[in-house]
């Protein structure tokens, strides 16, 4: 059975965890004081870019994550 996809409010409230990413890619964000989906949405890619340990492939995996439930990450 599939587990439907939490609504907006409590996917924003939600921990990065969720979102399936690289263990390296969660660690980075966790130590940039990243840990809810929400906070995530508030930040950029170039912000994500200067996070030290995440390149390019990272950051593109962290916005498609991010897409494919309905959300984008700040301009």
């Amino acid at each position: 059975m599939n587990n439907p996809e939490p609504s907006p409010a409590l996917l924003l409230e939600a921990d990065i965890a969720i979102l399936g990413l690289s263990v390296r890619a969660t660690n980075v964000l966790r130590r940039n004081q990243v840990n809810t989906v929400g906070e995530l949405t508030r930040v950029s890619p170039r912000t994500l870019f200067g996070m030290t340990r995440l390149g390019r492939n990272m950051v593109v995996q962290i916005a498609s994550s991010v897409e494919s439930r309905g959300l984008r990450l700040a301009d």
